[in-house]
């Protein structure tokens, strides 16, 4: 071959029969939208469990786990990106339970915190409704044990 055209070999033409028929493009496997939203909202997942939200670490990890899996269809093996997936929405569902264990741990052990938590409540409740939280609290109290026939 040189650079002057002189090749023996003419490029391929369709419907040439000298030549063998191209191969076809590989096919795309009909769950890998699946796979990859698992992958995206397991990635997602993982963030929003260190913000401290609740729900959102628990849709998208749910999301992520329900999506990787339908992402299978009728084969054996997941994809990879439904593996990577699932393991990224486990690992964010798990971190959101230790957050938020140790966040209510903190809240409930430490005196200081279980103070300014309530001092903070008092606050937005009485901005919200008028009265404090421990006032509103107090009349619950008055209604319950006169409803039960208390003094």
């Amino acid at each position: 071959m040189d650079n002057y055209n002189n090749n023996p070999l003419q490029p391929y033409q369709n419907g040439n029969p000298g030549y063998p028929p191209p191969y076809p493009p590989p096919a795309k496997h009909p769950g890998s939208g699946f796979a990859t939203a698992a992958l995206v909202l397991g990635i997602l997942s993982i963030p929003f469990a260190f913000i401290g939200t609740v729900y959102f670490p628990i849709i998208f990890s749910g999301l992520a786990l329900l999506l990787g899996l339908l992402s299978r269809g009728s084969d054996r093996t997941l994809l990879p990106n439904a593996k990577v997936g699932l393991l990224t929405a486990l690992l964010g569902f798990v971190i959101n339970i230790l957050v938020v264990a140790s966040t209510l741990i903190l809240l409930f052990t430490n005196p200081e915190a279980n103070q300014a938590f309530h001092d903070q409540m008092n606050v937005y409740y009485e901005r919200l409704y008028g009265e404090s939280f421990d006032d509103a609290l107090e009349e619950i109290r008055q209604g319950f044990w006169e409803g039960f026939g208390g003094e």
